[in-house]
């Protein structure tokens, strides 16, 4: 099936026009709907950026809170605001950096944190906050989610389900193995557990919704809805992957770096796992984790993947304080401060800072298939009522 939108046309366009490398113009043809509702409003934007305060920065006052989800905390603290204060000195940033559901929860509570600027890991996260709005916020870095495991145990994996050595695991294929328990249930002699897991937090969110396109084969929540309805079954599909699953652990870091998490288990990485959900931004570290113990890390895209956007929303958007979260964002849009953000593992969002020869580049997969977030908190809460059963679902809170 081809879903190709005009926009690939437009990306294509404005790769050539940039000079961009393959590598990027492959990923802005996948943007579809994310880069394409924000072209225009990041567009004006930068535009600011060059005319209303660019040379005034200097001069401008302000005192802003910056509530980031805790996955680009590094680059905030380490890159963005120190270069912002040295162009904007009267500005004061705090910085409150949390889990996206922390925020949200923030946010539901009369902001709580008195966030300035509040960025989540992505627009599913964004829309647990009820006064989330997708035609106001801009991504300001991109993410997708992947399973990871150990390629020996995934090879396993295939045998038992009598599929071709290398071929495709889809959500479905891992939560009938994972079904198994044991790793000696799928190989004779194997050790250990074949259990596969994702966050309570944004990542494991992201990964269920991109398992439920992946599973229906739709590319947004009204396409779910069309399927559904003609196909109920899929239902029973989805319910069967989410009840395979585990679904417990509130943190991406501890479930992918942490000994509590135990994918670094003391008998060895993924001992305990066939997979898990986790950042793109991770798999530098555990790349080098698994070769460390003589092993070699496999990464697994969804079929259709929806993307960590991490969108900016300004909170504050009059007075003095107004004009400060203008020019941060500004700033955090800007081609000094998105072309760092490959070195903390990310995809920068704007689209001039061509990350090819970054390190991290080789680890990113440009030919995935991109779904189109939910853009709506109700079309959110109808994914999540196909599980609502499960008990373990009651940790996905509006």
């Amino acid at each position: 099936m081809n879903r190709k939108t005009p926009f690939s046309l437009v990306a294509a366009t404005l790769a050539a026009a940039l000079g961009l490398g393959q590598a990027q113009a492959d990923w802005m043809e996948k943007m579809q709907g994310w880069w394409g509702q924000a072209t225009d409003k990041a567009g004006e934007v930068y535009d600011q950026a060059k005319t209303a305060y660019k040379d005034n920065w200097a001069v401008l006052p302000g005192e802003i809170t910056v509530c980031v989800a805790t996955e680009l905390k590094d680059w905030i603290n380490t890159d963005v605001v120190p270069q912002f204060k040295q162009q904007a000195p009267l500005i004061s940033v705090k910085v409150e950096a949390h889990g996206s559901g922390e925020l949200a929860d923030a946010m539901n509570a009369d902001n709580s944190m008195k966030c300035d600027v509040l960025i989540a890991g992505s627009d599913v996260a964004g829309l647990r906050w009820k006064g989330f709005k997708i035609g106001e916020r801009l991504p300001v870095a991109y993410s997708a989610t992947v399973w990871v495991g150990d390629k020996d145990k995934l090879a396993a994996a295939r045998a038992f389900l009598g599929k071709p050595a290398g071929s495709p695991l889809s959500c479905t294929d891992l939560a009938t193995v994972a079904g198994q328990g044991r790793y000696s249930k799928i190989k004779e002699g194997g050790t250990g557990k074949v259990d596969v897991e994702m966050t309570t937090s944004n990542s494991g969110q992201s990964m269920y919704v991109s398992c439920v396109y992946s599973i229906v084969d739709a590319i947004d929540p009204q396409e779910v809805e069309q399927k559904l309805n003609a196909n109920p079954a899929l239902e029973d599909q989805v319910r069967a992957f989410f009840k395979a699953v585990k679904f417990d652990v509130d943190s991406t870091t501890t479930l992918t770096a942490k000994a509590e998490g135990e994918f670094m288990h003391p008998n060895g990485i993924a001992y305990k796992h066939l997979a898990i959900a986790t950042y793109e931004s991770f798999l530098p570290l555990l790349a080098a984790e698994f070769a460390k113990q003589g092993k070699e890390m496999e990464v697994i895209y969804p079929t259709i993947s929806i993307l960590n956007n991490f969108p900016a929303v300004r909170i504050t958007t009059e007075g003095k304080n107004g004009n400060a979260t203008l020019a941060f964002v500004q700033f955090l849009l800007g081609e000094d401060a998105q072309r760092r953000l490959p070195h903390f593992g990310f995809r920068p969002a704007n689209p001039k800072v061509d990350y090819s020869k970054e390190p991290i580049a080789k680890f990113f997969n440009n030919k995935i298939e991109v779904g189109d977030s939910p853009s709506t908190q109700q079309m959110l809460r109808d994914l999540w009522d196909i599980v609502s059963a499960e008990p373990k679902a009651q940790a996905v809170k509006f």
